[in-house]
């Protein structure tokens, strides 16, 4: 269905239209806030919640796109307090037979003296809690080695802070890509290229190579969007890049880009989300014959659509 309504829209020359639809639950009291997805097994994904570290969340899919089981929360444990806080960015590292999952925290400054902390490396399993571990200083260690964002790493992100949103691995360059939703500049975001041997024995800072920032140039030449997600798309590739508003109050549009990791540009994709979503992860999977995305909304909600094309 996803699919066949992307080829009428197409043929019609129409922007696919993504809305949103309820998960139907809520974490607690309060709507899942989702902030990144990934896919753990065929149909299958967990997604964060960036009020809640001390979980991912689980759902699955039938062959429509409509989730068919009720969302599972599955606990992380081996954290203390304080070791991640307001998860933003999650990613799938394929390896030898095991899923591994890690977890970013916004890196952001959180009121006063409160700087948020957190990668974080899971044991995916399918059932029971999750095994968790937490590499201490990683933000620390990151301001260091980049002084550039000494000044931002002070700020709140809606004072032109260090915001870091987007989490994607790509296993051929067998790194890290961050990507920053602030500090923002006009037509511009920025990727942190963090080379990490994810398989090691040890989780701390010694696992981490040289990071390098990478600045790539938005279709939008005077917008000051800022990056929502990155997901590596194994088919093709190259990276899914969700922009969109760089700090609580602007009014940039969500826009979904298709990067290949390395230029300085990026290839708007045709598809175009309603007002009254707000995109913040998407994943590529393959739905029986169809490629697909799924994207989660942090005001509890998905959407299930045809893999767009680039637009014209």
């Amino acid at each position: 269905m996803a699919n066949w309504i992307a080829r009428v829209a197409s043929a019609l020359g129409l922007k696919q239209k993504v809305k949103p639809t309820s998960f139907d639950q809520e974490n607690g009291k309060a709507p899942f806030n989702a902030s990144g997805v990934a896919e753990v097994a065929p149909g299958r994904f967990v997604f964060i919640d960036n009020n809640d570290a001390s979980a991912v969340f689980e759902f699955a899919l039938d062959a429509d796109g409509v989730a068919d089981e009720r969302i599972s929360r599955r606990p992380l444990v081996g954290l203390t307090d304080g070791e991640l806080r307001d998860p933003e960015g999650l990613t799938r590292v394929a390896g030898s037979g095991d899923v591994v999952l890690i977890v970013s925290s916004s890196l952001c400054v959180s009121g006063p003296r409160q700087a948020c902390d957190g990668l974080v490396r899971i044991r995916y399993v399918r059932h029971g809690d999750l095994r968790a571990e937490a590499m201490p200083g990683f933000r620390d260690w990151l301001l260091r080695h980049i002084p550039s964002l000494d000044v931002a790493g002070e700020q709140e992100p809606d004072a032109g802070g260090l915001n870091v949103e987007g989490l994607a691995w790509e296993p051929n360059a067998q790194a890290l890509f961050f990507g920053m939703r602030g500090p923002a500049a006009r037509g511009i975001v920025t990727v942190i290229r963090v080379p990490v041997d994810v398989g090691g024995r040890r989780w701390t800072v010694e696992a981490l190579g040289s990071p390098s920032m990478l600045r790539v140039r938005l279709p939008r030449t005077k917008a000051m969007q800022g990056i929502r997600d990155l997901s590596y798309d194994e088919r093709t590739g190259d990276l899914l890049m969700l922009i969109g508003r760089s700090t609580s109050m602007a009014d940039e549009p969500f826009q979904l880009c298709r990067w290949d990791g390395s230029s300085d540009s990026v290839h708007l994709l045709d598809i175009k989300f309603r007002r009254s979503m707000k995109p913040e992860g998407v994943v590529a999977f393959s739905g029986g014959d169809e490629r697909r995305l799924l994207v989660v909304d942090d005001r509890g909600g998905y959407a299930v659509v045809g893999y767009p094309k680039r637009a014209q």
